[in-house]
């Protein structure tokens, strides 16, 4: 039977699109390959997003290789699993396709904008079987099935698979390869050899003279009686972790035999011939002494830009601590002032992706904009999304986006306002009732999509006794040197249990547990709370 002119087309088109796909990536390997897949995959199926990923199984996480989002290329961004589309892709193993309809099969997927409404991905599998990642495009208009389309896509899966672990079997030649060539290179710093054990059994001469101790007086002793008794439990308690990695970079300060404490920073690796025997494990140390005068220096202007303390207000009772994981951090919180609301009460928490210098430069951008704009006339509304504009220029080349939680407390009518934008939720407790409430709301991150709109949540009824969190991941993220994490449930309970708190005493305990739960454990993110109390009058 002839085919209809309408299925020859059809097929023709399929066929482009094929061409496409192949010109586009025939001539690329490594990760330009992955960023040539999702443009050419989005344009020859005609999506609003693609985009190819590794799968982290520890986490449960998907970090995007390449992820186009309208005309955007999007790098090293992280992806909640849990609760979205993609576990079904990943857990049981096959082509997954909705062809409309997708927001409401997910409400729970905080990362999804609300305008996808159609998606289609496939897992990417090596020979045992196991998940790589995944390939996989959304659009927001309806996608229909076609079987060839999901012939195309599983070719092209195929072929993203075959890449993957080519690159990551380069990225384990190119990591011996520079373990060798740092040997060679870095001998100026100090250096120190340790057994199974981790007994120093060989020491350079730079290491003897940075802390003060010949070398006879340092073979045969662990690295850890050199570090201040601050550090002293992460570096005993990190030994089996240190000896079962091959590579792994820890700050401590160590106290010299003259007493003087130097900020310091291992590069530990553990070093092993060609037919895998183990030789030993070794650790450049590099004096930061230098280097942390600067940052402290940093640190204390950072610190200035933070509000020193909220207006009184008869109303509320505010409070907020921030805490960079090192000298200076990307989060950020502050008191905004709205000419023509100037009874509300308006409190901002933003979280810039990473930490260090880079993220706090753009975090005191995103500062400096968001308070200028709350100078001109317009709704909260209206200054977040020019804020969004504002951060995808300055950020679309660097692969950083910001979340943030801005909240607004109305005072004549004890509303509630809040805009999330890839924030996590803030908490709002009721001691009256004991109950736990989530100020949840759809909104991509800061800098990803400059199209994005966002809107505001609200809540009525705001009584007296209630406590509001914002927080940032840095504080549920937080480790032990158990490797458990703090996690939201601990945090709901210390908020409950000292819910009768004001709110500067509610904010020291909560920071408090988290120190003790994690002593003697480096922290790895910035840690800022933001608590609201509703005074009884």
């Amino acid at each position: 039977m002839a085919m209809k002119p309408s299925e020859v087309e059809e097929i023709l088109q399929e066929d482009a699109a094929i061409r496409m796909i192949l010109e586009g990536t025939a001539t690329t390997t490594g990760e330009p390959f992955f960023d040539a897949l999702v443009v050419n995959l989005a344009k020859a199926l005609n999506t609003f997003g693609a985009w190819v990923t590794e799968y982290l199984p520890e986490t449960n996480q998907l970090h995007a290789l390449a992820f186009r989002l309208g005309d955007q290329l999007i790098h090293e961004y992280v992806y909640e699993v849990a609760g979205t589309a993609c576990e079904t892709v990943i857990e049981e193993k096959t082509l997954v396709h909705y062809a409309e309809g997708l927001s409401s099969r997910y409400p729970d997927d905080e990362e999804l904008d609300p305008e996808i409404d159609s998606y289609l991905g496939v897992p990417l599998m090596d020979a045992a079987g196991d998940i790589l990642g995944h390939l996989a495009v959304m659009d927001k208009k309806p996608m229909p099935e076609k079987a060839r389309q999901f012939a195309i896509f599983h070719i092209f899966a195929a072929r993203a698979t075959a890449e993957l672990q080519r690159l990551n079997t380069e990225k384990k030649l190119q990591a011996s390869e520079e373990k060798y060539r740092r040997i060679v290179e870095t001998a100026g710093e100090g250096f120190f050899m340790m057994d199974e054990q981790m007994r120093i059994v060989d020491v350079n001469q730079a290491y003897c003279r940075l802390i003060g101790y010949d070398r006879e007086e340092i073979i045969g002793r662990q690295p850890h009686e050199f570090a201040t008794p601050e550090f002293q439990p992460f570096l005993q308690s990190g030994h089996g972790d240190i000896l079962s990695r091959t590579q792994r970079e820890i700050r401590a300060m160590l106290v010299a035999k003259s007493g003087r404490q130097i900020p310091v920073l291992f590069h530990g690796n553990k070093v092993k011939t060609s037919d895998d025997r183990n030789l030993g494990n070794v650790a450049f140390v590099t004096d930061l002494s230098d280097h942390m005068k600067g940052m402290a220096l940093a640190g204390e202007v950072q610190k200035s830009l933070l509000p020193q303390r909220f207006p009184a207000n008869a109303w509320v009772d505010i409070a907020a601590s921030s805490i960079p994981c090192e000298e200076i951090g990307g989060d950020y919180y502050d008191f905004i002032e709205i000419p023509d609301r100037r009874e509300d009460v308006n409190l901002v928490v933003g979280d810039m992706t990473g930490h260090g210098v880079d993220a706090a430069l753009l975090m005191t951008t995103a500062r400096a904009f968001l308070r200028m704009r709350a100078g001109q006339p317009g709704t909260a509304e209206d200054m977040v999304n020019d804020l969004n504009r504002h951060l995808t220029t300055d950020v679309q080349q660097t692969d950083r986006f910001m979340t943030l939680f801005f909240l607004s407390l109305q005072v004549h009518n004890r509303r509630l306002q809040w805009i999330r934008a890839g924030h996590d939720p803030a908490v709002l407790y009721n001691p009256a009732d004991d109950r736990i409430e989530w100020l949840r709301g759809p909104g991509l991150a800061l800098g990803l999509d400059d199209t994005m709109v966002y809107r505001s949540e609200m809540r009525e009824g705001l009584v007296p006794g209630q406590v509001i969190a914002i927080g940032t991941d840095g504080i549920w993220e937080s480790r032990n040197l158990r490797g458990e994490m703090y996690g939201k449930q601990r945090f709901n309970s210390i908020l409950k249990r000292f819910a009768h708190l004001n709110a500067e005493d509610l904010v020291g305990a909560a920071m408090e547990d988290l120190h003790r739960f994690t002593e003697g454990a480096l922290p790895e993110d910035d840690k800022t709370l933001v608590v609201v109390k509703i005074k009884t009058s």
